[in-house]
């Protein structure tokens, strides 16, 4: 399975929202990001930028569709390939 690299905004996805309620904490995104990425792939890491407004989170995913599923849901604003 390919990995690469998500840029996540921390507060506009609509499934974040829902699964996050008022809870904005790391602990909290982390969580939801796995939770909504599980049915097409799976979190490796996460790398936060302190209070910065998205987070970055590497992701194996299995095909191109499951990437694509998961740069809408969590809808990324960059994906980095490796390579």
């Amino acid at each position: 399975m390919p990995l690469s690299w998500f840029r996540v905004p921390r507060g506009t996805s609509e499934k974040l929202k829902h699964c996050r309620g008022g809870d904005m904490s790391d602990g909290k995104f982390e969580h939801c990001v796995r939770q909504i990425v599980s049915s097409h792939g799976r979190v490796v890491e996460f790398k936060h930028n302190g209070q910065g407004a998205h987070s970055h989170v590497r992701i194996d995913w299995a095909d191109d569709e499951a990437r694509g599923h998961i740069e809408r849901d969590l809808e990324a604003s960059e994906v980095r390939d490796p390579g």
